[in-house]
């Protein structure tokens, strides 16, 4: 039971960092209607600029951070507005086929900076968090406290601000908006920043909880997707929720089953949920 309880702890700091990371992919597939694959480039772009600023110009482990979620947003908009706009009149699955070829232009530049192999952050040594049973490190607490923050955030810009109601519309129907005024241009530009910002705090906590490698943000993609997919459309509730349930269940899944089968896990969860919640745990329709 024990084995449980803390494998089940570390599923939930695995969900916090899912939460983030498919947040802001869940945002631009409403706003801009498709599948971004390249949105986990995203993190990886921050990850390792995070490294690089820490580990090899020893630069405080902050202000690494914050500049890794600086190029994560710079990289995300000037994509989104010089490779995704140009073309989004001709549909979402060029958008989608286009996202793919970002992926590997992405994931090449990061191999040629970087080189190959398993890199590592540098973080100052700090005593275990112990509750009971369980044993967790300062830092996934943290992942998960900045995953509240970030969540919450998002919910209040979206929901209480003048721009978050310009990209729910914006979201809804594009062409109507437009036809009642509201600039979605502007909201374009709003939402991919936001989505941008997210994945570069989501690929900071993915330095933070593990080694890193070239292809580490490649690998996050199929399990953003899952998330995605279980969640549904229009809530952050139940994107929260699927996060969890993931992020959990891989986790909890080891004491059965080799790490390799996590996946399978996670996609299994997806295809049995939707059998009866076809519309995922949001139950909304598009």
């Amino acid at each position: 039971m024990s084995a449980f309880v803390q494998l089940a702890a570390l599923g939930i700091a695995q969900g916090a960092f899912l939460l983030m990371a498919s947040l802001g992919f869940s945002l631009t597939r409403r706003v801009e209607g498709f599948l971004n694959i390249a949105h986990a480039q995203y993190l990886s772009v921050a990850a390792f600029v995070t490294y690089f600023l820490n580990n090899i110009a020893q630069i405080h482990f902050a202000i690494a951070a914050f500049a890794g979620v600086v190029a994560a947003v710079i990289v995300g908009f000037v994509v989104g507005k010089l490779v995704y706009e140009p073309i989004r009149h001709l549909g979402p699955a060029v958008s989608l086929i286009t996202s793919v070829g970002v992926v590997y232009m992405l994931d090449g530049m990061i191999e040629i900076i970087v080189g190959t192999g398993s890199f590592l952050v540098t973080l100052p040594r700090v005593a275990p968090v112990r509750v009971g049973p369980v044993t967790i490190t300062l830092y996934q607490v943290l992942v998960v406290v900045i995953a509240v923050v970030v969540t919450l955030a998002t919910v209040r810009i979206l929901n209480h601000t003048k721009i978050g109601t310009a990209i729910r519309i914006t979201a809804l129907d594009r062409y109507l908006g437009a036809s009642r005024g509201v600039d979605v241009k502007k909201a374009g530009n709003a939402s991919w920043l936001l989505s941008s910002a997210i994945a570069g705090v989501a690929g900071v906590a993915l330095a933070v909880l593990g080694a890193l490698t070239t292809h580490k943000g490649f690998d996050q993609i199929l399990i953003i997707l899952a998330v995605a997919l279980l969640a549904g459309l229009g809530s952050v509730a139940a994107l929260s929720i699927s996060a969890m349930t993931i992020g959990v269940a891989r986790e909890v899944s080891l004491l059965w089953l080799p790490a390799g089968f996590r996946d399978i896990i996670a996609f299994g969860i997806v295809i049995l949920v939707l059998i009866f919640l076809p519309y995922g745990i949001s139950g909304r329709v598009e």
